[in-house]
This record gives C-alpha cells, structure tokens and sequence, in this order.
C-alpha cells in the first residue's frame, strides 16, 4: 500500500493504516522544522553551545591521546638509548679491568725488558 496524501498522512496512524513508507513530501520533515522554530533562542542557544563543547572535547581528546603517545615513544626511546650506554659502560669496565690485570702488566714489563720489582707496583683507585 502506498503512502497516502500529505493530508492524510500522519506519523501516529501510518502503522494502523499499514504504511511504512514515508515520502519526502510527508508531514515528517515539517514537524522537526515546526518543533526547532518552536525553540527560544536560549533553548538553540544551549544546544548549539552542548555540541559545539561536544565537538572541542573530542579534538582535545583526540590531541591529548597523540601527546601521550609521542610522550611514551619518547620515554621508550630513552629508555633504550639509557640501556645501550650501561652496556658499553660495562664493556669499558670489563676492558679496563682486563688490560690492568697483575699478570699481563707482568707480561709486558718483562717483553721489553723492563725488570718488575713488586714492591715498586702501586695500584690506582677509581
């Protein structure tokens, strides 16, 4: 069954008269027109500023998520950078401590003919 003229169409009856079909020329849109004129300026006032809030917090939230991921990428980087450091520190001390070695200082000494007189040999502190 077809809608029915805009004279005889309403909302309230079109699912008594069968009819779901609802035409551009029916009374619906008219009565979402008729009900916003109906509104104060106060009223239209406060939902325009509802939504235009609604429409800011969703930018700001949007903004504060990405400075929270640059923020934690940032960290992570420094982090990593922080442990590659400590790594090479602890080569550097491994190294240190192998070249000071008792023996190879021995070693060395007597390969280019230098004699070691151990009471002579003092040992540097950090």
């Amino acid at each position: 069954m077809a809608a029915k003229p805009k004279e005889y169409f309403d909302i309230k009856t079109a699912n008594q008269n069968g009819s779901y079909n609802i035409s551009a020329d029916s009374i619906a849109p008219d009565i979402f027109k008729s009900k916003f004129r109906n509104l104060t300026i106060v009223e239209k006032t406060f939902y325009l500023s509802i939504i235009f809030s609604v429409i800011i917090l969703s930018i700001g939230m949007v903004y504060v998520r990405t400075k929270i991921i640059e923020v934690e990428q940032n960290t992570l980087d420094t982090q990593t950078e922080v442990t590659t450091k400590e790594t090479q520190l602890k080569t550097y001390d491994q190294k240190i401590d192998e070249l000071m070695g008792k023996e190879r200082v021995i070693k060395q000494a007597n390969d280019n003919g230098i004699k070691s007189i151990p009471e002579n040999v003092m040992k540097a502190i950090k």
